[in-house]
């Protein structure tokens, strides 16, 4: 698990399109009068948004002691003090002392890499009323073989993040090999799947690059933005080489909230 800076809790924050869109999600989901537990808080936006759409009270867990305070700063500036509840702790192991209305859990990495996003959904569960509504309610990944470049600055680098536009090029069709559904159930940690790609056109492979996007709530469904779902690449141990028109088998596994580092990846004609 890799626990966000000030900084890039600062970017997440200042993310335009990915708040414009949770807010949305809050605005459709909560309620006058709700419980609400908002986990991995952070600046405390998100909680801070579901207090202003009516919510009796919001739990907001942060385990950076730093931010902990800043939400409770916010919380008085907006005169929201009596609503908020903040909670200094890890989302997977705290206790909450009443049952929740909205889980806001926003706790999402392409892939579901790095952040505990699944194993604090799966927590946080049990203290939900029996209709309780989740944002997300649903996360969907897809992977794809590329052509990565791999040179930065005259050196070749094995760098996964592509926030930045590089020249990497699709070379199969884009194929579905995660789907998680937070509203309906507990979601494995351990991601072990076989899917298979078609080539697009001829090249030589060195990575697979994976894409996501979350279902919100009643349509509402995140996009790639400034700081949320930005394309992820795992490269490969050798590279393959790609036919237009031919099949080709991937065996991918991981475990949620972990690093890319630590993935499996495998691929063959088949």
């Amino acid at each position: 698990m890799v626990r966000f800076t000030p900084y890039e809790i600062s970017l997440c924050l200042y993310d335009k399109e990915r708040t414009k869109r949770f807010a949305k999600a809050i605005e459709k989901t909560v309620s006058k009068g709700d419980i609400v537990i908002d986990a991995g808080s952070g600046t405390g936006i998100l909680g801070l948004l579901a207090a202003k759409a009516g919510a009796k009270k919001v739990y907001c867990i942060e385990i950076h002691p730093r931010f902990a305070e800043i939400i409770k700063k916010n919380a008085e500036i907006n005169k929201l003090q009596d609503k908020i509840i903040v909670i200094k702790g890890d989302a997977s192991r705290v206790k909450i002392p009443q049952k929740a209305d909205v889980l806001l859990c926003e706790l999402l990495s392409t892939g579901l890499f790095f952040e505990p996003e699944t194993k604090v959904i799966n927590h946080l569960k049990k203290y939900l009323k029996k209709d309780a509504k989740i944002i997300p309610e649903k996360c969907v990944s897809w992977v794809q073989l590329v052509d990565a470049q791999k040179d930065l600055y005259g050196l070749h680098l094995n760098y996964d993040s592509r926030s930045e536009r590089l020249r990497d090029k699709g070379l199969t069709t884009k194929t579905q090999f995660d789907e998680l559904n937070f509203q309906e159930k507990d979601e494995p940690l351990c991601i072990n799947s076989k899917i298979v790609v078609e080539g697009k056109t001829n090249g030589s492979a060195n990575a697979i690059r994976v894409t996501s996007r979350a279902k919100l709530s009643d349509s509402v469904y995140t996009k790639q933005s400034r700081f949320l779902f930005n394309p992820t690449i795992v490269y490969l141990k050798k590279k393959i080489k790609i036919l237009k028109g031919k099949s080709y088998l991937v065996h991918i596994s991981y475990k949620h909230g972990g690093d890319t580092l630590g993935t499996k990846v495998t691929v063959k004609r088949c």
